[in-house]
């Protein structure tokens, strides 16, 4: 009886409140970066019709990169804001929507291609709300065996913003351009054809800032108290539409001078004071003490620095396939070469995207119930470092297939793309592998990532220095993914890239041997409490 009730499930979550709208922001935020890549290439193309496709490629790369390495420049200083009795982990949130709103809305009136790059650059220095969510998420559910399952809530948010974003950001984009018996003659959407998308992801951004000012509350331990605006305000509308009364400032300075004259009653009796001092103020009652905040040079203990290789390990090789997955697919079918299998062949699968749709599609639909369902069950059974260490070992595998998607037999002859079954059995066969190792390994990670923070005070830090390191792996990874790409297509070898990737991967199942499950406090300071 004892087991199922300590049995952790969705249900049985604490905080569903909170959770609630930090996974809603984890959703707002990707519909906006997600929808612009699905519509950016044909946006800039749009700016300078001059430009040929490889031109547009290029300031593709260049918006990514800067918008990632923007992010990693202010990580630090926006962690250390968030972890700040002047910050806190709110107001950076706060701070991080409004730049993407701005940013967002803006991006839909660009008329050069200067601008579009302000405005990422200006996204990233402000933005750093992946670190700050998986922080406040580790302390509105601060129970170990809760966090898995709130972990997860994270990348569902993600995988449900992914499957929606294109769909929303292909319909709307250019729509005097797809529908000139509708739209041909309105003239704000032949003047900015890729507003649309862009204020509807404002909306939702809008909606997250809201929700983030009046309803989420602080969590760093010493800003608990302090006085919120947007939560007072919520309370009080509360409080008139259902009639729940809250003490007024009088009424509090009354019971405080009703409780300071009762001790003077009870003064004389030191034995009385103590056990009324122990009943009526418990230790929770009892203003906190100040954290004590460690330093940065004693911050990266060994077990953190081995996680954070094996979270930039991780880095590299998904960007790997998230940079290059649409744009394996999407490359021509190779007419030139001649293939010499099992390595020595080159090009794509030549496909459209209204087929390379589809690819994506089997990630979202097989992810969410795989996140949902299978994972709690795996979690409780295996343990986040084993379940970690176990799925990760098929993520060389998954590489080491992708490019052979290339070289399968397709029922279409070169130049059409690739059809048939083996094209497909290759295709599905690798976005299972995707899903069934990711969903395990990425919320694993971040697990572990929390935990290996040293020390309570370091946690902002910790995530920080996690997405510094990671958005800098990212950024890097972008380019670099391209450039060996372009150069193995060009020497017969599409599948080097892919090939190097699965080499990292399994560089990273042996470094996962050596990284521990920490408890989030490794290093005691004077005065720390359990």
């Amino acid at each position: 009886m004892d087991a199922k009730k300590d049995e952790v499930t969705w249900r049985s979550l604490p905080r569903k409140d909170q959770l609630a709208i930090l996974c809603f922001l984890r959703f707002a935020e990707p519909v906006v970066s997600i929808s612009l890549l699905t519509y950016l290439f044909y946006q800039l193309q749009s700016l300078d019709p001059t430009l040929d496709s490889g031109a547009v490629v290029r300031q593709v790369a260049y918006m990514q990169t800067s918008f990632m390495l923007s992010q990693c420049f202010s990580s630090m200083f926006l962690g250390r804001l968030a972890d700040s009795h002047r910050g806190g982990r709110k107001p950076v949130l706060l701070l991080g929507v409004a730049g993407s709103l701005i940013g967002c809305v803006s991006f839909g009136f660009i008329t050069n291609f200067k601008q579009a790059l302000a405005l990422r650059i200006l996204e990233g220095l402000v933005n750093g709300n992946v670190a700050t969510i998986r922080t406040m998420v580790s302390e509105v559910v601060a129970e170990k065996r809760y966090q898995p399952h709130a972990f997860l809530l994270l990348p569902i948010s993600f995988n449900v913003a992914a499957m929606f974003s294109p769909l929303m950001a292909g319909q709307l984009a250019d729509l005097a351009g797809k529908y000139p018996e509708k739209f041909g003659n309105n003239a704000f959407l032949k003047a900015w054809p890729y507003a649309p998308p862009a204020l509807l992801s404002g909306f939702f951004l809008l909606i997250a800032f809201g929700a983030v000012f009046f309803f989420l509350e602080e969590t760093l331990e010493p800003l608990k108290d302090r006085y919120d605006p947007g939560i007072a305000f919520t309370r009080k509308v509360s409080a008139m539409i259902f009639g729940r009364k809250i003490p007024s400032a009088s009424r509090v300075a009354q019971e405080e001078a009703s409780h300071e004259e009762m001790s003077r009653m009870i003064a004389d009796d030191p034995e009385a004071a103590e056990e009324r001092d122990s009943e009526e103020h418990p230790e929770w009652l009892k203003p906190a003490k100040p954290q004590r905040i460690l330093p940065l040079k004693r911050m990266f203990t060994r077990n953190m620095c081995l996680t954070l290789v094996a979270y930039a390990i991780q880095e590299y090789h998904i960007t790997t396939y998230n940079t290059l997955w649409t744009s394996f697919l999407s490359d021509p079918v190779d007419t030139k070469n001649q293939a010499r299998l099992p390595f020595f062949f080159s090009g794509g699968a030549g496909m459209k995207p209204d087929r390379i749709m589809w690819s994506l599609f089997i990630v979202g639909v097989m992810g969410l119930p795989t996140q949902l369902f299978i994972y709690p069950r795996i979690n409780r059974r295996l343990g986040t470092l084993k379940m970690w260490r176990t799925f990760m070992m098929g993520m060389p595998l998954l590489y080491f297939i992708i490019p052979y998607i290339a070289a399968a037999p397709s029922t279409k002859a070169p130049p059409a793309g690739k059809e048939g079954f083996w094209v497909w059995f290759l295709i599905v066969l690798a976005q299972v592998l995707m899903v069934g190792t990711s969903t395990f390994v990425v919320p694993a990670q971040l697990v572990l990532t929390n935990l290996s923070s040293p020390h309570p005070s370091a946690l902002a830090r910790t995530h920080s220095s996690a997405f510094l390191l990671t958005g800098l792996v990212r950024s890097t990874t972008s380019s670099i993914a391209g450039v060996v790409y372009s150069y193995g297509s060009s020497h017969n070898i599409t599948g080097l890239v892919w090939w190097i990737a699965s080499a990292v991967a399994a560089v990273g199942c042996l470094n996962s041997r050596i990284v521990k499950e920490g408890n989030g406090h490794e290093i005691w300071l004077t005065g720390d409490t359990e």
